[in-house]
């Protein structure tokens, strides 16, 4: 036993994703921000062109909270065509029930 508190630590990629602890012991990776969309290989972009299997969202509301910082980021240099599949994308990509 020792006298030091267990501490965990969740990092969050840049794309995103992250690798959470679930109750069984074993992990689920899981969207969990919007990320920097352009992520090579990993980011939502990369995701819906090369027609990947989408990696599911943490929650609804996560996903929900992406679609309204996608429309909202005028930093994104995205064409309208481009957003809106991006949209769809999104939209059309599972989540995890709390």
């Amino acid at each position: 036993m020792t006298d030091w508190p267990e501490v965990q630590v969740c990092i969050i990629r840049p794309c995103g994703t992250v690798t959470l602890p679930v109750e069984d012991g074993g992990t689920i990776t899981c969207r969990s921000a919007v990320g920097h969309l352009d992520t090579p290989e990993t980011g939502l972009i990369a995701e819906m062109r090369a027609r990947r299997e989408p990696t599911p969202w943490r929650s609804v509301d996560l996903r929900d909270a992406a679609l309204v910082e996608i429309d909202r980021r005028e930093d994104l240099d995205l064409d309208d065509g481009t957003r809106e599949a991006l949209r769809r994308h999104v939209l059309a990509t599972p989540y995890y029930e709390d």
